[in-house]
């Protein structure tokens, strides 16, 4: 029984382990395919005519619809991938124009109608492909700041959209798929349709494609230091209620069926802004396509289609809206960054020569009106040369750092401690007069000592103090300390020496 059991063990790890094989062989397949293109290609093409489907249900004239997804798509793929997605497009664009021959009844031979799908695919394909190029220019040329990039989009988006609708009204024109009669009749709403898709749906597909493929050609990095830690279920139900509302805002115009109570959709903003303000940025994007998708499929199910034109600008104003939403909190990160620039020192966490120069202007202010004693003491490490020539630098700028964390274990929280340049360091100590000065840096120079940057290195410091009179600007009120240091090196180091009056 026992050899029995431990046969069918041993077989049991076999399989295991033939089974683990497999898995990580057909892994490696499945990854080598997609990562040839191919499967991606596909892919891309199944999707692209699968939106396009979605822009046929959303039509309202021959040729126009409230949005067409195709465009954001095509535009998100030639952004994010490159020349690598046109041939993949271009099949897609070829499939689709002899799908709208059939849907049309349009009576057209298969080389023409093969002829129209080229001209239509090489139109559209172009045109968006100029823009995702301006697009990634404008990123560059930003510096990746958000709001410069958004503004570009949405001029792009407007611009190229428009450029789209006129090569390929021309295209379908001269390939015998569409009278020119009509193109008076299209253009706009054709226009608005490609620019809607543009605005709502390209920054979605992005962000897919971003997770999708390893090598993207564009991404925009900035959003990826802007996030939420809210749950999946608290989106869903801010999700849930947006959507509520948005169906009851169209049931009401249903009713009513007039122009004004169309353009209570643009309440949406509300909601909407409530999704942006506390979610992330896939999330706004993702909520912004679903919502728009259901306001395109309860126009068609609620024979809204009289105020189509009314529900895309809702569409594009919500979504506008939005993008700028998103970018507060990175302007906010932005402003928080250019703050501790100019308050902080980037290696030791120490303040700014400019920050503690306006802090001992205001405490000379304070110290005139109030008659208050106020001292400034300079901080030098002895011999730091000898520091970076003996360890490297590497070991200079964490006595640096060390050298900060123990002056501050002396201070109160209102002292300044501030990194003046290279190895010298300024405290300002309000409320201070130059005995208690004095016992402060004797502290600090204890601190120091203790300080092991390497087991046989003993590093000291030299300090010089100045107390504050009331004819003193920081240049005397510095120079006077500085004089002093000078005096405690002289005197040979490790010491502490106060100014006299000058």
């Amino acid at each position: 029984m026992e050899l029995r059991i431990i046969g069918t063990r041993l077989s049991a790890e076999r399989m295991g382990n033939h089974a683990s094989g497999f898995q990580n062989m057909s892994g490696r397949l499945l990854s080598r395919i997609w990562g040839s293109g191919w499967l991606q290609g596909l892919v891309l093409i199944c999707v692209w005519l699968l939106v396009w489907a979605f822009g046929i249900l959303a039509e309202y004239t021959y040729h126009a619809s409230i949005w067409f997804p195709p465009a954001g798509l095509t535009f998100a793929a030639l952004l994010v991938i490159g020349w690598r997605a046109v041939p993949f497009i271009f099949v897609a664009a070829i499939i689709s124009t002899f799908w709208s021959v059939e849907l049309y009844s349009i009576e057209s031979r298969w080389p023409k109608t093969l002829l129209a799908g080229i001209k239509f695919g090489f139109a559209h394909i172009l045109v968006y492909a100029a823009g995702a190029s301006v697009l990634r220019l404008i990123a560059r040329r930003g510096q990746d700041r958000l709001p410069v990039i958004i503004i570009g989009f949405l001029i792009v988006s407007a611009v190229f959209s428009l450029l789209a609708t006129a090569m390929v009204l021309l295209m379908l024109v001269s390939g015998g798929l569409m009278e020119f009669a009509s193109i008076a009749d299209s253009w706009f709403a054709f226009w608005v349709g490609d620019m809607v898709a543009l605005i709502v749906l390209a920054p979605l597909f992005a962000s897919m494609l971003f997770k999708l493929y390893a090598r993207p050609v564009f991404r925009i990095v900035t959003l990826e230091l802007v996030s939420q830690k809210n749950s999946l279920r608290q989106f869903v139900f801010k999700l849930f209620f947006t959507a509520a509302f948005v169906t009851l805002l169209m049931l009401i115009t249903q009713q009513i069926d007039t122009l004004e109570s169309a353009f209570l959709i643009f309440f949406l903003i509300i909601p909407q802004m409530w999704l942006t303000f506390s979610e992330n940025t896939f999330r706004t994007v993702a909520s912004l396509a679903i919502l728009s998708f259901l306001m395109v499929l309860l126009v068609y199910i609620l024979g809204l289609g009289d105020y189509a034109f009314v529900y895309q600008f809702a569409i594009a104003m919500v979504a506008t809206t939005s993008y700028f939403g998103v970018a507060i909190p990175l302007l906010a990160l932005d402003n928080e960054r250019l703050r501790k620039q100019v308050m902080l020192d980037g290696l030791t966490g120490a303040a700014s020569r400019d920050f503690l120069v306006q802090q001992v202007e205001l405490e000379i202010q304070r110290s005139v009106r109030g008659d208050r004693a106020m001292c400034l003491l300079v901080i030098d490490i002895d011999h730091f040369k000898q520091i970076n020539d003996r360890f490297g630098h590497g070991q200079g700028d964490e006595a640096l750092i060390q050298l900060t964390t123990a002056i501050k274990r002396e201070l109160r929280g209102t002292d300044v401690l501030a990194r003046f340049g290279g190895d010298e360091f300024v405290t300002l100590l309000p409320d201070t007069d130059l005995e208690r000065a004095q016992a402060i840096a004797q502290r600090v120079q204890v601190q120091v000592r203790a300080l092991r940057i390497q087991p046989d290195y003993i590093m000291t410091t030299s300090i010089g103090i100045a107390e504050f009179r009331p004819d003193d600007l920081f240049s005397t009120l510095f120079t006077r300390a500085d004089q002093a240091l000078y005096e405690a090196k002289a005197a040979g180091r490790d010491r502490v020496r106060s100014a006299v009056a000058v």
